[in-house]
């Protein structure tokens, strides 16, 4: 009985951890259409917005997404960041900072 209770269990966590992935999947794929806020991949997927900006911090640390503008939100008429994970629109990185001290 214990067995059953145990192995329910580690495929309940299973289940958890690829839904999880799926979701992070699916958030990436958004942002990648077209610059979205975290609110339009909410309406638009179904996940959490709580979800979804754990998400996009992890994406950021990771640099796989990036913050394009801020501009007024559609849907709550209040300033918004624009995301997106497609790479061709990411804007250049200020690294002048990063070369003080190395070759140029």
């Amino acid at each position: 009985m214990k067995k059953a209770a145990v192995a329910a269990q580690m495929n309940s966590d299973n289940d958890k951890d690829s839904d999880l992935r799926t979701q992070y999947q699916t958030v990436y794929l958004s942002f990648k259409e077209r610059p979205k806020t975290m609110l339009d991949v909410s309406l638009e997927t179904g996940i959490l917005r709580a979800n979804i900006c754990r998400y996009v911090a992890d994406m950021e640390d990771k640099g796989i997404i990036q913050l394009l503008y801020k501009t007024v939100d559609e849907h709550t008429k209040f300033t918004a960041g624009y995301y997106t994970t497609d790479k061709s629109l990411f804007g250049e990185v200020d690294d002048r900072q990063l070369k003080l001290w190395g070759d140029e």
